[in-house]
């Protein structure tokens, strides 16, 4: 796994297996991706802000100038290009998703009902993969779109494993499943 992707964050999985549907690999060194994220971007401030640094510590390391990123910023920068690379091959493959189904998801976290104690069911820490139903793939991917919190990612996820795991259906109000403390989780398609 690349040191600049966390390993439980459901947003960065999602770009994480994103990344092999690419028909073409990124710009490898930071000077090409930041010229890469400056053609996405209508201005520095935007950028700077989506890289979560100053637009002066962005005119520092832009192309040409002798500053290089800290690894911080590294990892950020490989992240936002992870994010924005082939959007049309992206779109694609999670419209493909959502109509024919097939997206795993593979976690190790703490995984069950909210409910009484004393069930199987109660939540415990689980190494659980699932293929999540078809409903749940698209506000996946709605929300990834939309640039959604972990919290919202966490819940809709807990849901469509919950359906897949229990056979219980939270749309139709059975019971509560949450997904927390989550070590790792992976998703492929």
């Amino acid at each position: 796994m690349h040191p600049a992707f966390d390993p439980e964050s459901i947003t960065d999985a999602l770009d994480r297996a994103d990344m092999d549907l690419w028909t073409r690999q990124p710009p490898r060194s930071d000077s090409a991706r930041l010229r890469f994220l400056l053609s996405q971007y209508a201005d520095h401030h935007t950028l700077a802000a989506r890289l979560r640094i100053s637009p002066a510590e962005l005119q520092a390391v832009l192309p040409g100038r002798q500053g290089a990123p800290s690894e911080q910023l590294h990892h950020a920068i490989t992240r936002e290009v992870a994010r924005l690379w082939q959007p049309l091959i992206r779109r694609w493959a999670h419209q493909s998703l959502v109509v024919r189904g097939g997206l795993m998801v593979h976690f190790r976290g703490w995984f069950g009902f909210t409910g009484a104690a004393g069930s199987s069911d109660d939540g415990r820490y689980r190494l659980l993969t699932e293929q999540l139903p078809t409903l749940y793939i698209g506000r996946l991917f709605r929300a990834r779109e939309r640039e959604a919190d972990e919290e919202t990612l966490r819940g809709i996820v807990a849901d469509a494993v919950g359906e897949a795991y229990f056979r219980v259906s939270p749309t139709r109000g059975l019971r509560m499943v949450e997904l927390k403390d989550i070590d790792y989780i992976e998703f492929s398609y």
